[in-house]
């Protein structure tokens, strides 16, 4: 099994020196969807990343704009650029790691699927799920799906 998480360890880029990588990390990083705090109104959660399979860099925060909420990763996020196929999900326990053995597998009944990470770095915007009530789910997790392995988690701190 330890072969198989291979792809999923690696170096942590350093802040601001990894490149866009495709179009679309380039549109992320150019800001043409990073929009400045005021214009997603006040943030209702935020959380700290947190070290699972591979330590995480940077923060989160949840705005919620009428009917619409979003989740924004942080300038400064970062995670493991040599982990595959890598999604952000909300988890329904604050530790996802708890009780359980590297490389932190999650159930599917433990979490719901946002998207697939843009990008390993930089400011990110995901559109939340309208029927998501986050006062029952707990965590936001970087996931590799391919091994099923939690590479980082933050839990949910309500403001």
């Amino acid at each position: 099994m330890l072969a198989t998480l291979a792809a999923c360890q690696g170096e942590m880029p350093r802040m601001g020196s990894a490149p866009a990588t495709s179009q679309e990390d380039k549109t992320m990083m150019s800001g043409e969807q990073a929009h400045d705090q005021t214009s997603m109104g006040n943030p209702i959660f935020s959380g700290t990343f947190r070290k699972a399979e591979f330590a995480a860099a940077g923060t989160f925060h949840v705005y919620r704009d009428g009917e619409i909420t979003k989740l924004r990763l942080s300038e400064d996020f970062a995670t493991n650029p040599a982990a595959p196929d890598l999604y952000l999900v909300i988890g329904n326990t604050a530790n996802p790691i708890a009780d359980k053995e590297y490389p932190y597998p999650l159930d599917k009944s433990e979490y719901v699927t946002v998207a697939e990470l843009t990008s390993v770095t930089g400011a990110q915007d995901y559109e939340l799920p309208a029927d998501m009530d986050l006062s029952e789910n707990s965590s936001v997790i970087i996931w590799c799906k391919q091994f099923n392995a939690t590479m980082s988690y933050a839990p949910l701190q309500a403001l």
